[in-house]
């Protein structure tokens, strides 16, 4: 009896392709979200920076004008910065919105593919399996047609 030959799927190279692109968006999924945390983190630290400005005491009868000039400037400066982080970090999400969409455009792709490969390597071993189970029968019908032939016997 011949060995079982290993299961060959012909679209293999298109799932291997499919896979390569699915792992690019991923990649590339995984890149903006760096981003988008990084922008997050420096609105954070903007933030703390400015609750430390405006929790600066000044002691009763020390008001330097200059100083309270120079932190209200400094607050409309951290302002300025995380309005533009925060118009960064929209434009940022957007495009990971449309970074994950193609992600999953990708990755529903590959998996119609696997799921095909999957179904094709079911069959194909459930075949082999029939086949085998057919000549074993075969063998089996043999053998038991040679126990009951006369002329076996009196050979």
């Amino acid at each position: 009896m011949r060995p079982m030959r290993r299961f060959v799927f012909s679209l293999d190279k298109v799932l291997e392709l499919r896979r390569y692109h699915e792992r690019q968006w991923e990649l590339k999924l995984a890149e903006v979200t760096g981003r988008i945390v990084a922008v997050e983190r420096e609105i954070h630290s903007w933030g703390a920076r400015r609750s430390s400005a405006v929790d600066y005491r000044v002691y009763p009868g020390h008001v330097d004008m200059r100083t309270a000039w120079a932190r209200e400037e400094y607050l409309t400066l951290i302002d300025t910065r995380v309005r533009e982080l925060q118009t960064r970090l929209h434009a940022l999400e957007h495009e990971r919105s449309k970074v994950r969409a193609s992600y999953l455009d990708a990755s529903s792709a590959r998996k119609a593919l696997t799921r095909l490969e999957e179904r094709r390597r079911d069959e194909y071993y459930r075949e082999a399996a029939k086949d085998e189970h057919r000549v074993l029968d075969e063998i089996g019908g043999m053998l038991t047609a040679r126990r009951h032939d006369p002329e076996e016997l009196h050979v």
